[in-house]
Parts: C-alpha cells; structure tokens; sequence
C-alpha cells in the first residue's frame, strides 16, 4: 500500500512557520526558567505530538 506525501501550500506553510517561532520562544523560555535541557524539552514535544496526533 502506497501513501502520498502530504505537500503544503503557502499558507499552510506560513501557518506552520508562525507556530513554530510561538514554540521555539516558549521552549526558550522554559528553558531559561527551569533546568530543562533539550534533552527534556524534545521528550515533552514528542509526549504532545503522540497525544494529540497519534
């Protein structure tokens, strides 16, 4: 069985793009007022994406 790779238009990239600077500043954040390292904050992304859309 074959998939198609979903291919995003403009907007759609500009949308991801948005959201990522707003996740990469809170990271930043939570990185400056915890111990977290990048480490932890890549488990905590990779916890919410296979919550949210698995």
């Amino acid at each position: 069985m074959e998939t198609s790779k979903w291919k995003p238009s403009e907007e759609e990239r500009e949308v991801m793009q948005a959201v990522w600077m707003q996740v990469k500043g809170a990271c930043e954040k939570l990185k400056e007022e915890t111990h977290a390292q990048d480490e932890h904050i890549r488990k905590m992304l990779q916890e919410m994406a296979d919550r949210y859309y698995s």
